[in-house]
């Protein structure tokens, strides 16, 4: 395992702070093993993209990759629901483990919110952390409604949070994280260190989610360690990755090797 960051990065961060690190299953559904990969590695957030095909909500990574059997409901919502009735209320055995659920919607909102209501709700408070702790929470990605509005949906229904915006306090409350664009602030291909100019445009990035205080995601970062690593560095809290399961021992390690 390459690693490039000092010992001084080690002492920087206490224990705490890898523990708190989440991991995001990024196109959950191109993986091996849609969902249950990802749950199976404990993955705090899960990825899927969605497309409205018809009546229906189809998950694909584009739209010439849409398959009518692939719908939303088959590849996740239904899973989620039986690991519910499996586990008496909750998501897993282990009473401390849920994630979020995000969806990336593709095609316009206004046309995708009914199908995506009448769906989600079709299942109750497996979906509804306002009346179970233990639910699984929504967080819309991608296309999205007007953020001035984000407080007036259902409060089963969470959005993913853009850099540079000034939010209102209600809307804020609705809002699960911070989301970036990793290419936009560095071409750094993922070896050795982020080039001092890119970090500090990154660094930008995490100082305004803290101001917001809500967690950081970069999307499009390189899929290495030493990536992991230097996001991990910048104060990402959140890991963005194909990877989860890699991700998730590597983790382990940098607390070991502290």
């Amino acid at each position: 395992m390459k690693v490039f960051i000092n010992f001084a990065f080690f002492t920087f961060f206490a224990i705490s702070s890898f523990a708190q690190t989440k991991v995001h299953s990024h196109n959950d559904y191109a993986q091996s093993k849609p969902f249950f990969g990802a749950y199976e590695a404990q993955a705090d957030q899960i990825e899927a993209d969605i497309f409205l095909i018809g009546d229906s909500l189809i998950v694909a990574h584009s739209k010439k990759e849409v398959d009518p059997k692939n719908t939303l409901n088959k590849l996740y919502l239904d899973p989620i629901n039986f690991l519910f009735k499996k586990n008496n209320g909750k998501v897993s055995a282990n009473r401390k483990y849920t994630f979020s659920l995000m969806i990336d919607v593709k095609n316009d909102w206004n046309a995708v919110y009914p199908v995506l209501k009448r769906e989600i709700e079709k299942y109750g408070n497996v979906f509804n952390r306002s009346k179970n702790k233990y639910a699984v929470q929504i967080v819309i990605s991608g296309n999205r409604p007007a953020d001035s509005t984000f407080h007036t949906y259902p409060n089963w229904l969470f959005f993913d949070g853009l850099p540079n915006i000034s939010y209102a306090k209600n809307d804020l409350a609705r809002i699960t994280m911070i989301s970036a664009n990793f290419a936009v602030y560095s071409k750094w291909k993922g070896s050795g260190y982020i080039p001092r100019g890119d970090s500090e445009r990154l660094e930008m990035i995490v100082k305004q989610a803290r101001e917001l205080k809500k967690p950081v995601r970069f999307w499009g970062a390189p899929d290495t360690e030493d990536s992991w690593l230097n996001q991990l560095q910048l104060g990402a809290d959140i890991i963005n990755t194909d990877k989860v399961e890699r991700v998730k021992h590597a983790i382990k390690d940098f607390k070991v090797k502290r």
